[in-house]
């Protein structure tokens, strides 16, 4: 809202006010006391009964019925029954009354309204600089949030991808322990087939060269069986 709104605003409302003020009056057909200074508000029609008050400019009354039984309506020409503020009941002349507030009532009047649409401009002003004040502070505090999303969404991005970089790592590092673990039971089994291997071997090689030391000594015991006489012959 810019400060010509507000303005607008403002004697519009002034407007309606004064629209409905005159519309109040109209309906309920008041009469004031005009531009004279003071005038008597007397008990009766005439200027020979007693003066009950005295009125001053821009008194507010309203009409009422007389007491027809006291009055008769010959006596009452160029006098009005009329009830003030307080609720008295009394006469005044035609002369001093006027279907409209005196020039010096409605001009305070309109002095106090303006004075009101200038208070109320100025607290519309007021608060349009505090609005754009409180705007300003707004759209700042969004812009921030708005760059936090954005780093918290590159982080978690980041976080993401790291997640599952760890979580790739820890399949290798488990393919390699499981590799491992086959590599080591492989190692163990060739030992064994190695170790099995070697005492074969070894048992054979004993079995061959018992062989031979056995045959060693059977062999001259069948020669000296196959030949009875010796080396001498015929």
């Amino acid at each position: 809202m810019t400060r010509q709104s507000a303005i607008a605003i403002a004697v519009v409302l002034l407007t309606a006010v004064g629209a409905a003020t005159v519309s109040s009056e109209a309906s309920a057909a008041p009469r004031w006391v005009n531009d004279e200074i003071r005038i008597t508000f007397r008990a009766g029609p005439g200027d020979e009964f007693r003066i009950i008050r005295h009125l001053n400019t821009g008194a507010r009354l309203e009409t009422a019925t007389p007491p027809a039984d006291r009055f008769p309506a010959a006596s009452v020409e160029g006098w009005t029954y009329v009830r003030d503020a307080t609720g008295n009941q009394g006469w005044v002349r035609d002369q001093y009354l006027a279907n409209q507030p005196p020039a010096r009532v409605r001009i305070d009047a309109v002095q106090a309204e303006r004075d009101s649409a200038q208070e109320r401009v100025s607290a519309l002003t007021a608060e349009l600089s505090e609005t754009q004040g409180e705007n300003a502070e707004l759209s700042r505090q969004l812009e921030q949030s708005q760059s936090r999303i954005a780093e918290l969404e590159t982080r978690f991005e980041a976080a993401r991808a790291g997640f599952e970089l760890v979580e790739t790592n820890q399949a290798l590092e488990q393919t390699i322990a499981e590799l491992s673990q086959h590599n080591d039971a492989l190692q163990r089994e060739n030992k064994e087939l190695s170790d099995r291997s070697l005492k074969e071997w070894f048992l054979i090689g004993a079995g061959v060269l018992g062989a031979g030391i056995i045959m060693g000594l059977i062999l001259p015991s069948l020669r000296k069986q196959r030949n009875p006489w010796g080396s001498g012959g015929l």
